[in-house]
């Protein structure tokens, strides 16, 4: 049961702006050729800082953040097809996200909300998206309600953005 509320908890993770909560410990690295940085402080969270680009190009990060909107209305339709249409298909989280997304449908009702997303780094083929998002049940039993702190990677995927992979940086759960 214990290790059911688990796997629960990360698929239905995934289905929202897909993070499913895999814990990365991605060491942050400074490329001399990327423009300056900008710091931001994850809200409730001030053990990790989160790097952000300066100069970003508002148009691409608009293209970027538009993947991610979709994600989260795809969800929230219960659409399936257009859940994986937003996510890259060599993604390590790909597999996972298609085994959880009718079990997740079919035994929850949730309210899902995007607090905040910004693209914070930005190359030519791939980007970084810092969010803020919770979750909570309207139906169904066995998940808890919270909200997650995380980056989205995305890459290209011949000319459309695509989530590659999620970074789960903070849960908390919401009382």
């Amino acid at each position: 049961m214990r290790l059911m509320k688990f796997i629960i908890s990360l698929i239905i993770t995934a289905l929202f702006v897909f993070s499913i909560g895999c814990e990365s410990k991605k060491q942050e690295t400074q490329n001399p050729n990327l423009p300056p940085q900008q710091t931001l402080k994850p809200p409730q969270q001030q053990q990790r800082v989160i790097q952000k680009q300066q100069n970003i190009d508002p148009k691409i990060a608009k293209e970027v953040l538009a993947v991610v909107y979709e994600n989260l209305e795809a969800t929230k339709a219960e659409d399936k097809e257009r859940v994986l249409a937003t996510i890259h298909k060599d993604s390590p989280q790909y597999s996972s996200t298609l085994q959880g997304l009718d079990f997740v449908f079919v035994n929850y009702d949730l309210d899902l909300n995007l607090e905040k997303a910004e693209v914070i780094n930005l190359l030519e083929n791939d980007a970084q998206v810092y969010y803020v998002q919770t979750i909570k049940t309207v139906a169904g039993t066995g998940f808890m309600d919270k909200r997650d702190e995380g980056i989205h990677h995305l890459k290209k995927d011949n000319a459309e953005w695509k989530i590659f992979r999620t970074e789960n940086i903070n849960t908390t759960p919401l009382r």
